[in-house]
């Protein structure tokens, strides 16, 4: 007699095997694709705790924090309302050999106690130094700096959970991680969120369209379009803004496109990338599927230990599909390099460059 399989796992994974993806991509008209987008657009934002309407949101009321100016840029620190009394923290960084209109790109960070400062190289604890400018370099990271310095106008949020947007659980001055390199408060919100139907994906998404309104009241002149460019943490946030945001017009994904089950239930992860429910819609191509046909490019480690390659390659053909159903197979493109968990930027930069050019 076999001894009995004590363990939960494995059923969930026979679950997901058997269990139909209810809106994924299988449209042959654009007609079907049309209907495909709206009806998975629809779900996606109830699954990710839904979103205000314009008229319900708060006025931004941007504070200026700091102003920095370098060789490359000047950096504004600021801060707008998000969400009533809740305030989003951003650098603004504009670069000094580029003339107006300039092109906006929106970059976000991925997890660690820098959040969106290490995007600019800044150390936030002395004590850390050195393993914060190892890191920095290690996931080649200061991408902000580095698009900036490309001549793009950038904004970089601060995500919930993260940088000085860490939050101490209630009752306690303890974070969900004890290295400090990599503190984060995304535990207790995930798990709060939920409890009332939201999610942190769905929370740090309001942001990037809270800061897309906030680009929009800025007194520099900007090119029609705009790009959204981030790793790890930062590209999930970005392909799910880029899916459901269409102001959104070139999207940069780094490190995240995989399939949910070669990633998010195969490797332990943070509770910030879970949405309940996802996988009886969709998978995670068929959410990226939404960005088309405007310009994606995909950046992929071979070596990543957390996004596999292989759940990397499959997730791309499958979104290769839509584009190739949309006769907009230029528009999607892969970056796989040789490295692990990492920006890569080989091809990033061009990519906006073609996709987001300068006005004429």
């Amino acid at each position: 007699m076999m001894a009995p399989d004590y363990r939960t796992l494995p059923s969930l994974w026979r679950l997901y095997e058997t269990t139909p993806r209810r809106l994924a991509f299988g449209a042959r008209t654009v007609e079907e694709w049309a209907a495909w987008r709206e009806q998975l657009s629809e779900q996606l934002i109830e699954l990710l705790g839904g979103f205000p309407s314009s008229a319900q949101h708060p006025p931004l009321n941007p504070v200026a924090i700091e102003t920095t100016e370098t060789e490359d840029y000047r950096l504004e620190k600021v801060a707008f309302q998000s969400e009533p009394d809740v305030w989003t923290p951003c650098y603004v960084l504009t670069p000094r050999r580029a003339s107006p209109p300039f092109r906006p790109v929106i970059a976000l960070h991925g997890h660690g106690m820098g959040g969106a400062a290490h995007l600019i190289g800044r150390i936030v604890n002395d004590d850390l130094a050195g393993r914060e400018a190892a890191h920095i370099a290690q996931h080649n990271y200061d991408y902000a700096a580095q698009l900036a310095r490309h001549g793009f106008l950038v904004f970089a949020p601060e995500q919930r959970g993260l940088g000085e947007r860490i939050e101490a659980r209630p009752g306690t001055v303890t974070m969900d991680d004890g290295d400090p390199i990599w503190q984060k408060s995304c535990r207790s919100i995930a798990f709060n969120a939920m409890l009332l139907g939201k999610t942190v994906i769905g929370l740090r998404v309001l942001d990037v369209m809270r800061t897309i309104d906030y680009i929009a009241q800025r007194p520099e002149p900007v090119v029609p379009g705009l790009g959204c460019l981030g790793l790890s943490g930062g590209g999930t946030t970005a392909l799910f803004a880029s899916a459901l945001d269409s102001r959104i017009t070139v999207a940069v994904v780094s490190g995240y496109l995989n399939t949910f089950r070669d990633s998010i239930m195969a490797i332990q992860h943070c509770e910030c990338n879970y949405i309940p429910g996802i996988l009886k819609v969709a998978e995670m191509s068929d959410v990226a599927g939404l960005i088309a046909p405007r310009p994606l490019l995909v950046e992929s480690g071979t070596q990543d230990p957390i996004f596999p390659i292989s759940g990397s390659r499959s997730a791309y053909a499958e979104v290769g599909r839509v584009y190739e159903l949309l006769n907009a197979a230029d528009r999607l493109k892969a970056d796989v390099f040789e490295g692990a968990h990492r920006f890569s930027g080989r091809e990033a930069f061009d990519w906006l460059n073609r996709w987001l050019p300068a006005s004429s």
